[in-house]
């Protein structure tokens, strides 16, 4: 997973014209301070020596949290001859050729490629072929020996970035700040994408568009051999019929193995700590059953006195649908926990259980703003609000029980 801030870009400046060092600074639309870059390391041969500045034409504001301001360790790929496909026209006129089954014209075209792994952030991609670029005289320039040796160590994957990106994915175990940032990076990306997803729902190339966008390169390669291979695919299409059927009716078979496969039950020992049964004699932690039985207490009380959900009030809406979302966050984040899953991480649940804390303290605010609308009795207020706040004690000592494994 990777930071890819492109369209939040506003303008930035890379030096290397000291050797063995890239400095530079990156603003982002919507952000007030700049991205300081301190990175150990030389760009690409065309890039080596120089000072690239970048501007972005049209660039969109960043609504998320975005990567640490100071951005240290080793320099990637930083080039600014990426080779990539831009279409030769405007993007609303070739979605009007698309439509009308045409295929827009298009052609390669050098594209700026900024590439790190920060200590704090992780890995970090920019990536555009529409910035405004000025590229200063260089400073000094590889040799062709140089050249060659570059080209072995990347292929070998032994410069620094690869190091440290085969560290941080594979043998470095994640801590919860890590995984905090995994969720933000997938914030990030999800809300992009569900942008992009509504722009192009309609679009009979939707796909491809939203891979180019998202900077998906493997799925754009996979519609290119879906798109060669369709004949074959009509030429096969009873073969692929009747393997169909037969992968079918093996999947209705492995279902009912599933149906009948019981999981094995957790530590006996840990009953009552880490997971507990509800009436229908599911397992669950404690937790997400407190959160769970009161929520559906709340719903009857307030079905009751024919206050949901036919009421119509934003306080008492953001109160319940609070409260929907804390039950289901924790059942997301505790499954694991209950469970005993031996692949359950730690640190992972630590940084999901952070959030949800948000989620109760924005719960319990939206539980006081209903005080004066007595939706309920207010020593059934006062129930609720207390159960939240009891929630969130056995959260913190959660995540405290969990920092300590």
């Amino acid at each position: 997973m990777a930071w890819r801030l492109h369209e939040h870009v506003l303008r930035g400046k890379i030096d290397n014209r000291t050797r063995g060092r890239v400095t530079g600074e990156i603003w982002l639309a919507g952000i007030d301070e700049p991205l300081v870059l301190e990175l150990a390391g030389d760009c690409a041969p065309d890039l080596a020596g120089c000072e690239l500045s970048f501007e972005n034409p049209d660039p969109v504001p960043m609504t998320t949290k975005p990567p640490a301001p100071q951005q240290r360790g080793p320099a990637g790929d930083i080039t600014a001859a990426r080779k990539v496909r831009v279409f030769d026209v405007s993007i609303e006129e070739a979605l009007a050729m698309s439509r009308r089954g045409e295929t827009p014209p298009e052609h390669m075209a050098n594209a700026v490629y900024l590439e790190w792994f920060s200590e704090r952030s992780g890995r970090v991609v920019i990536e555009s072929a529409d910035y405004r670029l000025q590229i200063s005289e260089p400073a000094w320039r590889y040799t062709k020996e140089e050249i060659a040796e570059r080209e072995r160590r990347i292929a070998e994957e032994e410069t620094p970035f690869a190091i440290a990106i085969t560290q941080d994915g594979k043998t470095q175990e994640w801590d919860e700040v890590r995984y905090e940032q995994f969720l933000r990076e997938s914030d990030a990306l999800t809300e992009k994408y569900g942008r992009l997803l509504e722009k192009y729902a309609d679009h009979p190339d939707s796909e491809r568009i939203i891979a180019r966008e998202m900077g998906w390169s493997w799925l754009e390669e996979a519609l290119d051999r879906e798109d060669e291979q369709e004949e074959q695919y009509e030429y096969e299409h009873e073969a692929e019929d009747l393997e169909a059927k037969i992968d079918e009716e093996k999947e209705d078979q492995s279902e009912n193995d599933i149906e009948d496969y019981e999981l094995p039950p957790p530590n006996p020992m840990r009953e009552g700590i880490d997971w507990v049964r509800d009436e229908r004699d599911h397992i669950l932690h404690p937790i997400e059953k407190r959160a769970h039985d009161t929520l559906h207490a709340l719903l009857d009380e307030l079905k009751a006195a024919e206050h949901f959900p036919e009421e119509e009030d934003e306080q008492l809406a953001e109160f319940v649908s609070g409260f929907m979302t804390l039950s289901a966050k924790l059942a997301g984040a505790l499954g694991g926990v209950a469970r005993g899953d031996d692949f359950f991480e730690p640190g992972m649940v630590v940084a999901w259980l952070k959030r949800i804390l948000e989620i109760l303290n924005k719960t319990i605010a939206a539980a006081d703003a209903t005080r004066v609308k007595h939706f309920l009795p207010a020593d059934r207020l006062a129930y609720y609000r207390s159960e939240l706040f009891a929630i969130r004690e056995e959260v913190l000592e959660l995540i405290k029980e969990l920092r300590s494994r």
